[in-house]
C-alpha cells in the first residue's frame, strides 16, 4: 500500500481524446519529408511542455478510449453509433502520441470495456481520497460532473487556461457539480450521440434544473401541475419521455468504480526517458526539440588533450596504432583525433597532413572520418600522400542503414545515437569531442553493418566513390563564356519577341511578374473562367495557365514567357557567375548521402538538373566544353537501364526477349497497347509507350497517365491495363514486391541497398499510396545507381593506374561524363564501354538476363556529345 501524499500536491489527469484533437486542429499541415503527418504529435508535446512549465506538477497521467464496445454500447445501441470518426492523419499519429507519453515516463491508462471518462473520473477520486489536489485537463463538459473540494477542471486555451472549481461552476451555470448529469440528461449529447429531450437544448435544461434542481423535482412538479412556468409543449416532451431520461442520466454519469491497478508512485512527475524521446524526436523530424533535449553522457568523462604543434601528434603515434582505430574531425579550428572511449586530442590550425601520413598509410589501422568525400578534398593537393586500409565514413555508414534519417551528420548522430552533445563554445574542444563520438558511433554501427548484408556495398562502393567524387569536384568541368553570352543574347531577343506578342494580344503592357495584373488580363478582361483561387485572389500558376492555354493563346504566350526568363534567370546568366576564377571551370558538388533512393545529387549548381525539353535548354550544353584544344568530353549513358533491371527482376519473357532482340522496347511495347505491327507505329504511339514504360517502373497510376498524357482516366487505365496484358511477368513481380516490402518494412536493391518504407501501413491512404509507389520503384531505380557507382569507382582507379590524363568530371543519374584528350579518346571509350557494360562487384561482373547497353558519343561540347 502507497501511504498517503502530503497535503498540497497536484496532480493533473489529461483526457488523452480531447488533448490529441486540440493538438490536431491547432496545427495544420506539418509532416515529415516522407508524407508522415506529425501535427497532433508536435502539437501535444508543446501542450505538455507548456502545461508542465507553467504548473509544474507534481503528478500527471493520460488516459485513452479503447476502440471496444463499453458498458454504454451495451444500454443503448445507438451511443456514438453517428460520431464522425477520427480523421486517419490523426489515427496515424495516436501510437506515436502514446509513446510520446511514455518516454515523459507520464503512465498512460486505457482499460477494454470501458471510456477514457470513466478511467479518469476513478483516478481522480481514488487520488483525491490520498489528499491529491486533482486537476482534470480537457475541454469536455462531461467532468464538470467531477468538480469538487479537490478536484479541478483545467481546460488550456489560447489565452491561459481556466480552471473550474465549483464556485467557478456556479458562477458560469448557476449550478453545482452534481446537478450537471442532470442537466445534460435533459438536453442529451449530440456527441455522443445521447438524444435529449425534444424542444430542449442547453439553455432550457439550465434553466429547468437552476430552477427544480433535478429531473425528478422536475417530474413531480409536472405531475403536480405546479410547473406553471415551463411551457406546455416542454412539460409535454418530458412526460412523454420519462423513460430516456433515466436512461440519459446513467449514460452521462461517468464510472467512478473502474478497476484499476494504480502505482501512486509511478505518477509523480519523473525525469523523462531522453534517449526514447530523442528517437520520436529525430524520427519525426522535430529537430528543435530534439536539440532542446539534454544530453546524456555515457561511459567514462571524456578527456580532451590540447596540443601546442602538430609535431607533438608523433608522441602519440605509437599509442593510436596499437589502438588499432582512430577517428578525426578536420574543422576550421582545428584538428580533433580520437583513439580510445573517453580520450580525444586537439592540435590547433590547418590539417597537419605530413604528422597524419604515417597514420593515413597505415594498413592496418581503421581509419573513421565523418565525411570521407569534404576529407579527400582537403588532402587531395597533398599527392605524395595515399590513404591506404581500411576506411569508415560515419555519414555513409548512416546512409546505408537509413537513407531516410533526416541527418547523416555527425554531431546529430551522436546525440539520437549516443546521446551525446558534442557541440562546444570551444570549436577546437568542439571537433575532439566529435572525434571521440565518431569512435562510438562507428562501433554502433558496423555490426548493424554486417547484419543487413551491407558491407561490401560500404567497402567496395560508397567508401571508394567518396575519392571518385572529391576528385571529380576538384577537377570541375570547363565552362565557354561567350557560349553563355550568345545565348544570353538569343533569349532576350525570344523574350522580348513574346513581350510585344503578349502585349499585342492583351491590348495593353502591363507588368508580367506581376500575378495580380496577370489575373486582371485573364479574367476580366480576356473572361477566362477562374480555375481555383489563392488568399489574394484568382491563381494564376502554371497548372491553371497550362488548362487556359487550351482555350486561349494568351496563356500559352505566358508560359512561354515564364520558360524563357526562368532560363536565363536559373542557368544562362547564373552558372558563368559560378566559374571559379583560378581554374576558369565550375566545381559543383555531388552529394552520396541526399536521395533515398541511392543516386547522387548534385548542387551549387544542380548539373543533373540543366534543361533537355526544349531546343534552347539543351543549348545550355554547349557552354559546357573539353579543357585542352584538342580535348572533347565523352558522354557515356545506359540505354533504358532502368526497364533492362525491371525485365531482369521480374524475368518477363516477352520483355526479356525484346531486349535479347535488340528490338526497340518503345516501340515494341506500342505495336502491343495499339494492335499493330512495329513497322506502323508512329511518333505519338511510341510516345505514349515510353511514357507507360517508365512510369510503370515509377508507379505511375491511371490517374497521373491521364494527365500525363492529356487523356481521360478511363482511356488511361485501359493502356496501363494492355500494357500488363503484355507483360504479365512484370504485374506479378510488382504485386509480389509490393507484398514482400510491405512484409519487411523495406526493400532490397540488386546489391542488398535497402529502403525502409515503413508508411505502407499508415492508415492515411495518400501516405498509403505514395509508400507503394516508393516501393515499386526503389528497388530499380536504386540497382540502377548502385551499377553506375560500381562503374565509376572502377573507371576512375582504372584512369589513375594507366595515368591517363582523362578525368570523370559529371554523373547526370545514369550518363558519366569525362574530358579527354584527343589522343586518349579511343582509349577511354574501350575502358569505360567494358566496364559499365559488367563492373565487378564482389569479384564478379555484373550480368542482368538482358545486355547491358551504354551508349558513347563525344564533341567539344556537352551539346555535341550528346546528340548523334
Amino acid at each position: 500500500m502507497n501511504p498517503p501524499v502530503k497535503s498540497g500536491k497536484r496532480l493533473f489527469l489529461i483526457d488523452g481524446s480531447s488533448f490529441c484533437y486540440r493538438a490536431f486542429y491547432a496545427i495544420r499541415s506539418l509532416s515529415t519529408s516522407k508524407g508522415q503527418p506529425t501535427n497532433a504529435v508536435y502539437g501535444v508535446a508543446a501542450m505538455l511542455r507548456k502545461l508542465v512549465e507553467e504548473e509544474k506538477p507534481d503528478g500527471l497521467a493520460v488516459a485513452f478510449d479503447l476502440p471496444k464496445p463499453t458498458f454504454r454500447h451495451r444500454k443503448f445501441e445507438a451511443y456514438k453509433v453517428h460520431r464522425k470518426p477520427m480523421p486517419d492523419p490523426l489515427v496515424d499519429q495516436i501510437p506515436w502520441i502514446k509513446d510520446l507519453f511514455r518516454a515523459y515516463r507520464i503512465p498512460v491508462f486505457e482499460l477494454e470495456g470501458y471510456e477514457a471518462d470513466d478511467v479518469l473520473a476513478t483516478l481522480a477520486l481514488q487520488a483525491a481520497g490520498r489528499g491529491f489536489e486533482v486537476f482534470l485537463v480537457t475541454g469536455d463538459k462531461d467532468f464538470l460532473q467531477m468538480v469538487g473540494e479537490k478536484i479541478k477542471v483545467y481546460r488550456p486555451g489560447r489565452e491561459g487556461a481556466e480552471i473550474l472549481d465549483e464556485q467557478a461552476l456556479k458562477e458560469r451555470l448557476g449550478i453545482g457539480p452534481a446537478q450537471v448529469v442532470e442537466m445534460m440528461a435533459l438536453m442529451g449529447d449530440d456527441t455522443d450521440g445521447i438524444p435529449g429531450i425534444p424542444g430542449i437544448g442547453e439553455k432550457t435544461a439550465l434553466d429547468l434544473i437552476q430552477r427544480y434542481g433535478t429531473v425528478e423535482k422536475l417530474l413531480k412538479a409536472i405531475e403536480e401541475g405546479s410547473a406553471v412556468q415551463v411551457r406546455p409543449s416542454v412539460q409535454k416532451a418530458v412526460r412523454e419521455h420519462t423513460d430516456g431520461l433515466q436512461l440519459n442520466r446513467e449514460l452521462v454519469t461517468v464510472d467512478t468504480a473502474v478497476p484499476l491497478s494504480v502505482n501512486w508512485d509511478e505518477l509523480e512527475v519523473q525525469q523523462p526517458d531522453v534517449p526514447a524521446l530523442r528517437r520520436i524526436f529525430q524520427t519525426l523530424e522535430f529537430r528543435k526539440l530534439a536539440q532542446e533535449l539534454p544530453s546524456e553522457e555515457t561511459g567514462q568523462p571524456l578527456e580532451v588533450e590540447i596540443l601546442d604543434s602538430a609535431a607533438e601528434l608523433k608522441r602519440l603515434l605509437p599509442e593510436i596504432r596499437k589502438s588499432g582505430r582512430a577517428a578525426w574531425v578536420v574543422s576550421e579550428a582545428g584538428v580533433g583525433l580520437a583513439w580510445k572511449e573517453g580520450t580525444a586530442a586537439a592540435v590547433a590550425g590547418p590539417f597537419p597532413v605530413k604528422e597524419f601520413k604515417p597514420l593515413l598509410e597505415s594498413p592496418d589501422l581503421v581509419k573513421i572520418c565523418p565525411n570521407l568525400k569534404e576529407f579527400w578534398i582537403r588532402l587531395l593537393p597533398e599527392t605524395e600522400v595515399r590513404g591506404q586500409g581500411p576506411l569508415f565514413d560515419i555519414a555513409v555508414a548512416s546512409y546505408l542503414l537509413d537513407a531516410t534519417r533526416p541527418s547523416h551528420a555527425l554531431p546529430d548522430l551522436a546525440l539520437e545515437m549516443l546521446g551525446r552533445e558534442t557541440r562546444d563554445p570551444d570549436p577546437l574542444r568542439s571537433a575532439a569531442r566529435q572525434a571521440e563520438a565518431a569512435l562510438g558511433l562507428a562501433a554502433r554501427m558496423e555490426p548493424e553493418l554486417r547484419e543487413k548484408e551491407l558491407e561490401p556495398l560500404m567497402a567496395e562502393v560508397e567508401v571508394p566513390l567518396a575519392k571518385v567524387l572529391a576528385r571529380m569536384e576538384s577537377c570541375g568541368i570547363a565552362v565557354d563564356l561567350r557560349a553563355f553570352e550568345d545565348l544570353s543574347r538569343q533569349i532576350q531577343k525570344e523574350l522580348d519577341r513574346l513581350t510585344r506578342e503578349i502585349y499585342q494580344q492583351a491590348g495593353e503592357e502591363f507588368n508580367l511578374n506581376s500575378p495580380r495584373q496577370m489575373g486582371v488580363i485573364l479574367f476580366e478582361k480576356l473572361k477566362l473562367p477562374v480555375i481555383k483561387r489563392t488568399k489574394t485572389g484568382p491563381s494564376t500558376d502554371e497548372e491553371v495557365l497550362r488548362r487556359l492555354s487550351l482555350m486561349h493563346e494568351f496563356p500559352k504566350k505566358i508560359l512561354e514567357y515564364r520558360e524563357l526568363s526562368k532560363l536565363s534567370s536559373t542557368y544562362v546568366e547564373a552558372l558563368p557567375r559560378l566559374v571559379r576564377e583560378q581554374t576558369g571551370r565550375i566545381h559543383a558538388s555531388f552529394n552520396q548521402t541526399v536521395t533515398a533512393t541511392g543516386r547522387l545529387s548534385s548542387s551549387n549548381p544542380n548539373l543533373q538538373n540543366i534543361p533537355i525539353r526544349t531546343e534552347l535548354g539543351r543549348q545550355i550544353r554547349r557552354g559546357f566544353v573539353a579543357s585542352a584544344p584538342d580535348g572533347v568530353l565523352l558522354t557515356a549513358d545506359y540505354s533504358q537501364i532502368e526497364l533492362r533491371i525491371l525485365a531482369h527482376l521480374s524475368e518477363d519473357a516477352q520483355m526479356m526477349g525484346a531486349f535479347r532482340n535488340g528490338e526497340d522496347i518503345h516501340c515494341t511495347t506500342a505495336s502491343e497497347i495499339f494492335h499493330c505491327k512495329p513497322a506502323d507505329v508512329g511518333s505519338r504511339e511510341r510516345s505514349i509507350a515510353k511514357t507507360i514504360n517508365f512510369g510503370v517502373v515509377y508507379g505511375m497510376t491511371a490517374f497521373g497517365l491521364s494527365k500525363e498524357l492529356g487523356i481521360g482516366p478511363a482511356e488511361a487505365d485501359d493502356f496501363i491495363q494492355r500494357y500488363f496484358t503484355r507483360y504479365p511477368g512484370v504485374r506479378q513481380y510488382l504485386d509480389r514486391s509490393l507484398e514482400e516490402t510491405r512484409r519487411r518494412g523495406y526493400c532490397l536493391t540488386l546489391f542488398q541497398r535497402r529502403r525502409n518504407i515503413p508508411e505502407l501501413t499508415a492508415k492515411e491512404i495518400t501516405v498509403r499510396q505514395f509508400a507503394e509507389r516508393i516501393a515499386i520503384n526503389a528497388p530499380i531505380q536504386g540497382s540502377a545507381a548502385d551499377l553506375i557507382k560500381i562503374a565509376m569507382v572502377q573507371i576512375d582507379a582504372s584512369l589513375q593506374q594507366r595515368g591517363l590524363e582523362s578525368r570523370m568530371v559529371c554523373q547526370v543519374h545514369d550518363e558519366l561524363i569525362f574530358d579527354v584528350p584527343g589522343r586518349e579518346l579511343d582509349d577511354v571509350k574501350v575502358l569505360v564501354e567494358k566496364t559499365m557494360e559488367a563492373p565487378l562487384f564482389r569479384g564478379e561482373p555484373v550480368r542482368l538476363r538482358v545486355p547491358i547497353q551504354v551508349n558513347l558519343r563525344s564533341g567539344r561540347n556537352w551539346y555535341e556529345a550528346s546528340h548523334d
